[in-house]
Parts: structure tokens; C-alpha cells; sequence
């Protein structure tokens, strides 16, 4: 018997909101929220550039797998992805199985100004916007496959917090 969907779990690019909407969302429903990020981090004692200098991008992969599967297991949560997480079949379907995927979707020079102030991302040091934006159009498809909503995050964060409470009570 599948286990009663009782997450919300927030997907999108990277710096397109997951985090500045996720943390009021949280405190709105009454939930913990959980960033996938800093559970990688306090998990295994090491930053994400760490992690990437360790083992690249297969070991940063395997470990947010495990993180992945630690936060489907909790209950009541709001759950902020980091922004290639549920571009893997497998974190992406253990998230859905208990969790209400909502896609916040961005435009890309809105993400990309925000990304580029921030040194400490290891995708940051090593891509061009050329790169970005490539990767931006291939993550989307990945986001919306198991989104359940899609907000356009074009307002406030009180006006993206109202849309998916509102959302939610249907």
C-alpha cells in the first residue's frame, strides 16, 4: 500500500525560490521544512564543493540519492530540493511516492542573476551562461514530469505561498 502523500516537495532550477518560499510555506501548514541541501551537508559532514572535489559528481549524485530517500521518509514536511535533484528517476520517484511535487518555475535570467553572485556552487565555477541555459531548457521537462503544480514564481513570496495554499485546499 503506497503511503499517504503527506509532503510538499518544492523542485525548480537553481535560486528560483524553492528555499525564500519554502521556509514561509512551512510555517503556514505547520510542517518542518527540510532543505535537501543542508541535510547533504550535516549527513555527511561535508560541504557540497567537498563532496564534488571527493568523488565528482557521481559521488555529490549518489549521496543526494540517499538524502533523497531519508526525506521521503518523513512526515509533514515541506521539502526544498536542490535544483538537480528530481532530475534522477530514482530521488525524483522516491520524493513523489510521499510527497506533492510543486514546480517553481523562474525565468532563466532571474535564476542566472542570482547564480552568478554565488562562488560557492561548484556548477557555478565550472559553466558559462551558455551552459546554464542549456541546462536550465533540459532540467524543465524533468521538473514537470512529477510536478503536481506548477507556480509561475513571479510575484511576492507571500502571493507564491498564497498560490500554493490555495492550491493545495482543492
Amino acid at each position: 500500500m503506497e503511503n499517504a502523500k503527506t509532503n510538499i516537495v518544492l523542485c525548480g532550477f537553481m535560486s528560483c525560490g524553492k528555499t525564500t518560499i519554502g521556509k514561509p510555506l512551512a510555517k503556514a501548514l505547520g510542517y518542518q521544512f527540510v532543505d535537501t541541501d543542508q541535510l547533504l551537508v550535516s549527513t555527511f559532514g561535508k560541504t557540497i564543493p567537498e563532496m564534488f572535489a571527493e568523488g565528482g559528481e557521481p559521488y555529490f549524485r549518489d549521496c543526494e540519492y540517499r538524502i533523497a530517500q531519508d526525506a521521503a521518509a518523513m512526515d509533514h514536511s515541506v521539502i526544498s530540493t536542490g535544483g538537480g535533484m528530481m532530475t534522477f528517476e530514482r530521488n525524483a520517484e522516491a520524493l513523489s511516492r510521499t510527497g506533492t511535487v510543486i514546480y517553481i518555475h523562474q525565468d532563466f535570467n532571474s535564476c542566472y542573476r542570482r547564480l552568478s553572485s554565488q562562488k560557492d556552487r561548484p556548477l557555478v565555477q565550472n559553466n558559462s551562461r551558455e551552459d546554464f541555459y542549456r541546462m536550465y531548457n533540459a532540467r524543465i521537462p524533468h521538473y514537470k514530469k512529477y510536478a503536481s503544480f506548477i507556480l509561475e514564481n513571479c510575484g511576492s513570496v507571500k502571493e507564491a505561498v498564497n498560490e500554493i495554499l490555495q492550491f493545495l485546499e482543492r
